[in-house]
């Protein structure tokens, strides 16, 4: 699903999409368990590939939050496409800065493929923690090429549960990895 620049990724805190490995998530939700009571949200969701494989789940609720409206509508048409292979079947797609995102309070799972760092990082992470304080519970974080993990454990309200690293999938001398956080 390639690489791509859009003009909303035009900022210092920002990543350009890329897509995300394709073992990342199932390894991930491997680890944590879906139940049909879990909300699922991707920050970040590019073209849709992560919440297309988050909807083959038996998820409640599966959303992908994107700033660009133009790889918002390309996740969108992906999804649609593929609708039939869905187990969930409460699938959207948000246009919206994760840094504004108002985070609902029924998320479980979060994911992220750093698409954002620095300050927007430290404000979507204070839109969890807020949706956290509003209804209790338990949220997962899967944080895939964690470069700002630091930010997350910075806050006081998660702990680092597991890291997943595959070398045989990309053998080269710093793979990439996943670190999975649970709030406190």
């Amino acid at each position: 699903m390639g690489i791509s620049n859009e003009p909303e990724h035009d900022h210092p805190d920002r990543t350009w999409y890329v897509s995300s490995p394709w073992y990342a998530l199932p390894r991930a939700l491997h680890y944590v368990g879906v139940s049909d009571s879990d909300t699922f949200i991707e920050f970040g969701c590019g073209k849709g590939v992560v919440v297309h494989q988050a909807s083959k789940r038996p998820f409640r609720r599966v959303i992908g939050v994107e700033i660009s409206p133009v790889l918002a509508e390309i996740a969108r048409t992906n999804l649609a496409a593929r609708r039939h292979q869905h187990k969930c079947r409460n699938v959207e797609i948000v246009v919206a800065d994760v840094a504004e995102y108002s985070v609902p309070d029924d998320l479980t799972i979060g994911y992220l493929f750093h698409p954002v760092a620095n300050e927007t990082l430290d404000a979507l992470l204070q839109g969890i923690i807020d949706s956290i304080d509003r209804r209790p519970r338990r949220v997962r974080l899967i944080y895939v090429y964690p470069l700002q993990s630091s930010r997350v454990l910075a806050t006081g309200r998660f702990r680092l549960v597991k890291e997943q690293v595959n070398k045989l999938l990309e053998p080269s001398f710093n793979p990439p990895r996943t670190e999975i956080f649970e709030s406190l």
